[in-house]
């Protein structure tokens, strides 16, 4: 049997199963593939790497581990089609590390497809103004707090005390011994507590995101500062200036309900990618890439047949 590097087995391809028989996630992966391989991605991520960023989509997708990606490529058809090519968890794992530095530019790629589609099939909210605007928010992203430790409870601790509780501080800091596992910090919103990160977007009005900044849990969101230019359309947890406008009055508030849907789609994708702040940051990145593919294929969806990009 031939085999490829490191010793892992080529592929044996099986016919697809009926598009109507497949389940929603591989209904997806046959969609992405085509807007996958137009938009050229080899060329950036090099030569024989866009076979780790499909095992990155997949693990999005089915809330799985390296070793469960690279072995559902034997067992389920519609993966192995999509993936093509057999790896192993540790390259996979290494890709990650490579993939940091280029995630930003990988985000920057796909948003390029708002380019691509036609002004007048665009969502609604595209042109409910007239000059270049984006929508800002921030999202709380939970990780598992761990066991207890001495930096957990002085976290919580320092938040009671902002709030007065000075009793009930004291006696958080009397607990707590053991080491905490995922870097993320304690913070409070609406009087619940959170443990984790953070997730800064930046979001076009045609509803695709530009930009993913990553930050610790109790980041405050008046800290946070753009690279793009334009106008901002924050709400008021953000701070007022030239160039960021806190929503009050339409169509801006209109507009600002639209960066919900962003929200909803990482409240159903997210979990804890790694321990680490920046193996979550390339995750989240990877999440936005599939986001805004998916923001272009329902605009072309609405195109008629005759004038999409991708003929689906």
């Amino acid at each position: 049997m031939a085999r490829t590097l490191r010793g892992v087995p080529d592929l044996m391809y099986y016919p697809l199963p009926p598009r109507e028989d497949m389940p929603w996630r591989e209904k997806w992966l046959t969609e992405i593939k085509p807007v996958l391989d137009a938009m050229d991605l080899e060329r950036f991520l090099g030569e024989g790497e866009l076979v780790y960023l499909k095992l990155l989509i997949v693990m999005v997708l089915y809330s799985c581990s390296y070793r469960e990606a690279v072995k559902m490529v034997n067992v389920n058809v519609v993966v192995a089609w999509f993936v093509g090519k057999k790896v192993g968890k540790s390259t996979l794992h290494d890709f990650v590390g490579r993939l940091y530095g280029a995630r930003k530019k990988l985000l920057e790629i796909s948003f390029k497809l708002e380019e691509k589609c036609l002004p007048s099939y665009l969502p609604a909210s595209a042109h409910l103004v007239d000059f270049t605007a984006w929508l800002v928010d921030s999202f709380l992203l939970d990780l598992p707090p761990g066991k207890r430790s001495v930096e957990t409870f002085a976290e919580k601790a320092e938040l009671e005390r902002r709030e007065g509780n000075l009793e009930r501080a004291r006696k958080l800091l009397s607990l707590g011994r053991t080491k905490r596992r995922f870097q993320g910090r304690w913070t409070k919103k609406r009087g619940v507590s959170h443990y984790g990160l953070k997730a800064m977007a930046v979001i076009s009005v045609s509803l695709f995101v530009r930009s993913i900044t990553v930050k610790l849990a109790n980041f405050s969101d008046k800290r946070f500062k753009s690279p793009l230019k334009g106008i901002k359309i924050a709400d008021r947890g953000f701070s007022p200036s030239p160039t960021q406008l806190i929503a009050r009055e339409k169509p801006f508030t209109t507009l600002r309900a639209h960066v919900e849907f962003f929200g909803t789609y990482l409240d159903a994708f997210w979990r804890p990618y790694g321990t680490t702040t920046w193996r979550n940051d390339v995750f989240l990145h990877v999440l936005g890439v599939i986001y805004n593919i998916k923001m272009f294929l329902a605009i072309q969806r609405r195109t008629p047949p005759g004038r999409r990009v991708v003929q689906l």
